[in-house]
């Protein structure tokens, strides 16, 4: 039985963590007296666990990766993205946007916090926490809001229904950045650090706190710089993102001094597979920010079901960014493996690989989940319905997550991790390659604290920048960069693979077009599956029992087809065809960013007569 420890005060527990507080149902965030609130800090606990909810502490749905990967590079399923078919829209705004007016809502209730927990007079450590956590949270919300629209009203006070602020204009994108990097600072100087009094079981912590700055620090400056060299219709006249870029350097700087490279590593062959599997991350280095599940506590989650049933699967762009085993991409290396085969993938490129996809060596996945009663019986994933319940489309299965517990099926304990050590890494080492000051110091003590977790040669920087390799944009690479700035650019890939990163990067690398327009996604090598399913003593050896072995025949041109002899997953929709399909679609002058919702726009002018500016390319 999993043992945790929530360390909340009172009548709420654990489900405040979750939204389900009924004290904060009894009063009301923005509507509570001096004479009911605000006299101790263990009410400044209470309203704060208000504000734990998937706002900061996200709710997964039944597919664990699958909200945080809606539309990239890295994942395809059974039909296109909407958010990169794009060849229609008009660019009529959206009439309303639930991220804004959600926002906002949240934004008021930690403003009330800000404004008011002062009452508590002299506050302890403890109370100074808390009050870390709420300039966190408002920081968070306000940086959702700009990655989403850039740009927006910026409110940091609690307004009432006469307040000249309710119909203030848009504040600039590099304003609201610099806003939100303030309250960062002011939570990295009140919050604890992880396991320190507070800051345990799955609260927010100093190291998260500076994790999310280089984030917001690392996002905004890279915007800035390579929108400005671009020049694209988002650029920030007159920035080149250097201020931000140092402030990136500096929280990472922070978090190397505390934490070194204490990096949590698994079992062998399992390093960075069991990672993403732990029930408890109190102790594990590394893990920042997780959501708590407990069945004890009726708080639980279903996503394992889905790996149990074969949702989910990677494009062969995303499977070609691993490196080799030696540290050197396929191209320049002197390792011979065979790019068809699955297997060969695994044994030869970097470990990380094999443990974030299904490849046949692996055996069944019934093998390691025999009680489950969807567990497949073969070695290789269905890519149609009638092969298996949930295929995968581009036969590239995610395994990353997968969690062998059979009593994870529908009632799963293992944490959710949402911030952690290796990001903060990552991003200081990138704000250093874009600002041209890394040194192999500098890599040592980042990419090179991740790489050797899984036992890859780290990174050298003189070798790196001497390499003859031919970058492309449809990668998401810098063709005019030197390569460090590209192979970081790549760790960053395979490390966070499937943790909601992959859009975000390309959008701020200002290459949404490049990578995107005309591109269509592939997977695995159509003849090893074909060799494989066509075969029905193949199947029937392997335990297969959903189908008959005629039933589950794979016929290119009826439910099954390839590009260039590669999977092809949405050969459905006609802008997917090998030779005559469009692919994908994004208009670089305006689907950067979202609308402002029309509904707010009028909104302004008739109650203000204040216009609030629309974002390039929508009316």
């Amino acid at each position: 039985m999993k043992t945790v420890k929530y360390y909340i005060v009172g009548l709420i527990g654990l489900c405040s963590l979750t939204g389900c507080s009924d004290f904060l149902d009894r009063y009301p965030q923005d509507a509570m007296s001096d004479q009911s609130f605000f006299t101790s800090e263990t009410d400044l606990e209470y309203y704060m666990n208000g504000l734990y909810n998937e706002n900061i502490i996200r709710k997964q749905n039944a597919y664990r990766w699958n909200s945080l990967n809606n539309a990239n590079d890295d994942v395809v399923g059974g039909s296109p993205a909407d958010a990169l078919m794009k060849h229609s829209t008009s660019g009529v705004a959206s009439e309303k946007n639930d991220t804004w007016n959600n926002s906002y809502d949240y934004i008021r209730k930690a403003n009330y916090f800000l404004a008011n927990a002062h009452k508590v007079g002299n506050m302890s450590a403890v109370g100074k926490h808390f009050l870390g956590e709420g300039f966190y949270c408002r920081a968070a919300k306000y940086f959702d809001l700009l990655q989403t629209f850039g740009g927006v009203p910026y409110i940091d006070k609690v307004l009432n229904t006469e307040s000249e602020e309710l119909y203030k204009p848009r504040d600039s994108r590099q304003f609201v950045a610099e806003r939100i990097i303030a309250d960062l600072d002011s939570a990295v100087m009140y919050l604890q650090w992880k396991g320190e009094g507070k800051a345990k079981a799955g609260r927010i912590n100093k190291e998260a706190a500076l994790v999310l700055q280089t984030r917001v620090a690392l996002y905004e400056g890279s915007w800035e710089y390579y929108h400005g060299r671009k020049g694209t219709k988002f650029q920030v006249s007159g920035q080149d993102g250097t201020t931000f870029l140092k402030k990136a350097v500096e929280a990472g700087e922070m978090l190397i001094q505390k934490h070194g490279g204490n990096l949590y590593k698994g079992s062998e062959e399992n390093e960075y597979f069991e990672y993403f599997n732990q029930m408890d991350y109190s102790n594990i280095p590394g893990a920042f920010l997780y959501k708590c599940y407990s069945r004890s506590l009726a708080v639980i989650q279903t996503w394992c079901r889905s790996y149990a049933e074969g949702m989910g699967s990677l494009t062969k762009s995303a499977v070609d960014s691993y490196l080799m085993r030696d540290g050197k991409p396929a191209e320049i290396s002197s390792v011979i493996f065979d790019p068809k085969l699955m297997n060969s993938l695994a044994e030869n490129k970097d470990p990380r690989l094999a443990q974030t996809i299904w490849v046949p060596q692996k055996g069944r996945f019934y093998d390691y989940l025999p009680t489950i009663p969807n567990a497949y019986k073969t070695k290789y994933p269905g890519l149609i319905q009638n092969q298996q319940r949930n295929p995968c489309y581009s036969g590239y299965r995610i395994w990353k997550g997968v969690s062998f517990d059979a009593a994870e099926f529908d009632n799963g304990e293992v944490d959710d991790l949402i911030i952690r050590y290796e990001e903060g890494l990552l991003n200081f080492a990138e704000a250093k390659a874009i600002l041209g000051t890394i040194t192999q110091d500098d890599l040592n003590k980042s990419v090179n604290y991740i790489r050797a977790r899984v036992g890859m040669p780290g990174m050298n920087l003189s070798e790196i920048n001497s390499w003859n390799i031919a970058y492309k944009k449809q990668e998401g690479y810098d063709t005019g960069a030197p390569n460090i700035v590209n192979e970081i650019r790549r760790e960053r890939r395979v490390e966070l693979m499937l943790e909601g990163f992959r859009l975000t990067d390309i959008k701020r690398w200002a290459m949404f077009d490049d990578v995107f327009n005309g591109w269509k996604p592939v997977g695995a090598y159509a003849q090893e599956y074909l060799d494989y399913w066509n075969d029905a003593e193949k199947v029937l050896a392997d335990g297969f029992d959903w189908k008959k072995p005629e039933e589950v025949i794979l016929t290119q041109g009826n439910n099954f087809d390839v590009i260039d002899g590669w999977i092809n997953p949405l050969y459905k929709n006609a802008d997917f065809k090998a030779n005559s399909g469009r692919g994908y679609y994004i208009d670089p002058d305006r689907d950067y960013l979202s609308s402002i919702p029309r509904s707010e726009i009028l909104l302004y002018k008739e109650k203000a007569g204040v216009t609030l500016e629309q974002n390039p390319g929508w009316y």
